[in-house]
């Protein structure tokens, strides 16, 4: 059986990068990862030139603007890439006859005490899930079968982690530097997700031909604070640094408007579960076993 095409956009990025590193090591995928310097996706004639590479395969659209602050500053440009690139990619997907992948945001939906279900309609606070929203509108409008996967905060690839774990852990090792024995890190609850597990768990759905709306993330959820905390034990740092838990708010007060995150963002992921298809696992492990990469050495008392 030949291997299937999967064109991936965005694929210099956390999530991309995944997705190509798990699809080449496959014996059924023959990933092609375009970062943004290779493809801008606003371009429509250069998304079109594609067409030949992708028919009769997968196109997994992870390229985005996902700055949040980002787009509230230049909403312009991040509807042109969020939504016009979108809408560009769909158009190769239907000319070409390939399947497209939709990664979704979390940041979709709003805040909320409960669960999220798989029904509830997008909320987004801030503009960056209102034009993630907009985006998978698209999607599902031009298709007749793609597969979006709702997918939760993540981390992931070394270097290339701009999101809370790879934030934090160089911010916590320059306060233990500077003597700093407390380090206060906020409330907000999420499900942090590691990128390998995304990948191998979306790649497991494209080889079944799923399609329509999944939500997916790892067991468990967790406090900021509470992620801090485990990363600061995995790496050596008990009893050199405290986290202490504070409000989210104290921490994160320039988060409003339209740059504003959800105080809790924690789905039920049912679908997968129901289907016998959830690949996920519990948070603390896969940050353990993530954190034992060579990158983190750096970070190690006496490495």
């Amino acid at each position: 059986m030949s291997r299937i095409p999967i064109l991936v956009t965005g694929g210099g990025g956390m999530l991309g990068s995944a997705i190509a590193e798990i699809a080449a090591a496959s014996p059924h995928f023959v990933p092609h990862a375009l970062s943004r310097q290779d493809l801008d996706v606003r371009d429509e004639a250069a998304v079109m030139k594609l067409a030949d590479l992708v028919g009769g395969g997968w196109i997994v659209h992870c390229a985005a603007m996902v700055d949040v602050k980002r787009c509230a500053a230049d909403p312009a440009a991040a509807r042109a890439v969020i939504v016009d690139g979108t809408r560009n990619i769909a158009a190769l997907a239907r000319t070409s006859g390939a399947r497209l992948l939709f990664p979704q945001s979390f940041l979709i939906y709003g805040s909320g005490d409960g669960l999220i279900d798989e029904a509830a309609p997008p909320d987004p606070l801030s503009l960056y899930g209102a034009l993630k929203a907009e985006a998978e509108t698209v999607v599902l409008g031009t298709l007749e079968d793609p597969l979006v996967i709702r997918m939760a905060g993540f981390f992931g690839g070394g270097p290339l982690d701009k999101n809370f774990v790879g934030r934090i852990i160089p911010a916590m090792h320059r306060a233990m530097s500077k003597g700093d024995a407390v380090f206060p890190v906020g409330d907000r609850v999420w499900q942090p997700t590691w990128t390998r597990d995304l990948a191998e768990n979306t790649l497991h759905l494209m080889r079944l031909n799923a399609d329509g709306c999944y939500q997916m993330a790892s067991h468990g959820e967790a406090a900021f604070h509470e992620v801090a905390a485990e990363i600061a034990a995995a790496l050596g740092w008990d009893g050199r640094l405290r986290v202490e838990p504070v409000a989210a708010a104290l921490v994160a007060h320039e988060e409003t408007g339209p740059e504003r995150r959800p105080d809790r963002a924690v789905m039920a992921c049912e679908r997968l579960r129901r289907e016998g298809r959830d690949l996920q696992r519990d948070w603390r492990a896969t940050l353990n076993a993530y954190l034992t990469h060579p990158h983190f050495d750096q970070y190690r008392p006496g490495v």
